[in-house]
């Protein structure tokens, strides 16, 4: 396979990515292909997100909790933020369905009025 053959490949399952998480922005994405290499467009975009500054506190606080989960358990760290991946969510969604999960998601909603004194 030549290297245009795999970047034909690559930038077709790229489009096809996003077109099934989000039809406006595949047209955008297409858009995008016609001027600039997807490759390049897509290591400049995630260097931007990378790099953009959080003004949310949420957003430390969410990086102080994972600091800590990988001082505790680097291996739980590791599988943690590879399935946050998989599912396409942040570490925070990630903490708070494991949250969840302890605290509501093996009983019925009435339970967990009664746990928290609703």
């Amino acid at each position: 396979m030549s290297d245009t053959e795999s970047r034909d490949i690559f930038d077709f399952k790229l489009e096809k990515w996003v077109l099934g998480a989000d039809e406006c922005a595949f047209v955008s994405l297409s858009d995008i292909g016609k001027d600039k290499p997807l490759r390049q467009y897509l290591i400049e975009s995630v260097e931007s997100w990378v790099n953009k500054e959080e003004v949310f506190l949420t957003d430390r606080f969410i990086s102080e909790i994972c600091d800590f989960i990988k001082s505790q358990n680097e291996e739980l760290y590791d599988r943690f933020v590879k399935k946050c991946a998989l599912k396409g969510i942040s570490p925070g969604e990630g903490i708070f369905e494991a949250l969840n999960l302890l605290t509501c998601g093996t009983v019925s909603e009435q339970q967990c009025r009664e746990v928290r004194g609703d």
